[in-house]
């Protein structure tokens, strides 16, 4: 008896085990079906409205950044003040002029972001509240909308490293000449890596303002993020300048499309073939006690 629970134990132990080797992977899965449902909402909503519509959207959001000369960053995104030191969005935050602006269904998206070469795509909240930067990418209150324009300087924030979700964590992939792109209300916006600052203090927030700043007659996105993975200490600035827009990379299709699911779910097939084997030796060995015994019973 006490052997069949010590060996039920160590099965136990073993199958947490891989559950927690398996949960960024599957965890990462679901956080990219949910952030693919919240975009479709986003587009399935857009599809609905009238020309009227996109043109009482777009001026209230141009009058917006009209006001914004200058960006004010005011602290650090993820530091202790950041959005009013409010893990979620304060009662004030929800009634304000910047909350209802690019706000077509109420639930804080202003548009998406998506990043072809680290196969992002990802939902952009108004602030950087906690509560939404833990699934998706937020809008530094303070700075521009991201709908382009001249002496315009817009910051995207996001996470690296979370174990529930991918986010930013491999934009340190990006080099200068790579692409991203901002989808608001029935335009596209194209990006072009021009400059990367990688290792920003971060308690240095004059350095960071420099680094944020409108510059007159430019048009620019940063993606905003801690560095180095796993430390958090300083931050990675990935700033692009506005180019024109040509279409987005194509995702892969027939054998390369193949190829991409393996590689994105490698890490679940290797974990169902260990669990799977596990069992097979465990009826194996089952089998052969049984085998053993009946031979047992003839022997006497």
């Amino acid at each position: 008896m006490k052997q069949k629970l010590v060996r039920f134990l160590v099965i136990l132990l073993f199958i947490v085990g891989v559950g927690f080797l398996a949960y960024p992977t599957i965890s990462n899965e679901w956080n990219n079906y949910v952030q693919s449902t919240v975009i479709r909402q986003y587009e399935d909503s857009l599809s609905q409205m009238t020309d009227e519509d996109y043109s009482a959207y777009w001026e209230a959001a141009r009058g917006f950044n009209a006001n914004i000369t200058e960006n004010a960053i005011g602290t650090d995104a993820f530091g202790a003040a950041a959005d009013g030191n409010a893990v979620t969005p304060t009662e004030e935050f929800l009634n304000s002029q910047y909350y209802s602006v690019l706000n077509i269904n109420g639930d804080g998206v202003m548009g998406y972001l998506s990043i072809p070469k680290i196969k992002v795509k990802l939902s952009i909240m108004h602030g950087t509240f906690d509560e939404y930067i833990q699934t998706a990418v937020g809008h530094m209150n303070g700075t521009a909308l991201p709908i382009g324009g001249e002496s315009t300087h817009s910051v995207i924030v996001g996470h690296r490293g979370l174990p529930s979700a991918e986010l930013f964590t491999n934009i340190d992939q990006l080099q200068v000449g790579d692409k991203f792109y901002i989808h608001v209300l029935d335009e596209t916006l194209a990006y072009q890596v021009d400059e990367i600052s990688d290792a920003i203090p971060a308690e240095d927030i004059n350095t960071l303002a420099e680094a944020m700043k409108v510059e007159p007659g430019k048009d620019y996105v940063t993606l905003f993020t801690c560095t180095p993975y796993g430390v958090n200490t300083h931050r990675l600035l990935v700033r692009g300048t506005r180019v024109e827009y040509l279409g987005e990379d194509e995702p892969p299709k027939g054998a390369e499309a193949v190829v991409e699911t393996v590689k994105n779910y490698y890490v679940i097939i290797g974990i169902a073939g260990l669990i799977v084997a596990i069992i097979l030796i465990l009826i194996i060995r089952k089998l052969f006690k049984k085998s053993n015994k009946k031979a047992e019973g003839r022997a006497q």
